[in-house]
């Protein structure tokens, strides 16, 4: 299983990164084969990097990961690992966080199946006028265009804001 993080621009140091990479480590099974990779433009000591398919800037380059058209597991950098992640690994099916303060999604944990490429497909050939109609981000980007995405039960990520 490929888990992963993005990473543009400088508002996180390298250290959310390899903080995030070792929470994952210490919670994810032992017997459980996985990947952690970092998708982003500059490398990050000791982790695995690669670039994204398109230079988008900040929240938006999330939306390149339906691109990849493969099953993974996605951490935004300023989440905490804090327990076990058995549940989410043998979650079936595309699943994302119900925002806790907007009427969409919360695209800071998402697992995707490889087959959300409609997204992708649809954001790809205009990302500017994309970008301007959602002026909520890739968060509401992605509820429209999976509406009736399945949820994370709220026990599996609570927010601690």
């Amino acid at each position: 299983m490929l888990i992963c993080c993005v990473k543009t621009g400088d508002k996180y140091g390298d250290e959310y990164v390899t903080r995030l990479q070792s929470g994952i480590s210490r919670n994810i099974p032992r017997d459980e084969g996985h990947t952690f990779n970092c998708f982003t433009e500059k490398p990050v000591a000791g982790v695995l990097c690669e670039p994204l398919p398109a230079d988008l800037p900040g929240w938006w380059a999330k939306i390149c990961l339906f691109a990849l058209q493969e099953p993974l597991i996605y951490f935004d950098l300023d989440v905490v690992i804090t327990g076990d992640l058995s549940r989410l690994l043998a979650w079936n099916g595309f699943g994302i966080i119900d925002d806790w303060w907007q009427p969409c999604f919360n695209s800071s944990v998402m697992k995707l199946t490889g087959n959300e490429d409609s997204v992708w497909k649809s954001f790809a050939p205009y990302p500017h006028d994309a970008m301007r109609s959602c002026p909520r981000g890739d968060q509401q980007f992605i509820s429209r265009h999976l509406p009736h995405a399945r949820k994370f039960p709220p026990e599996y990520f609570p927010s601690y804001k």
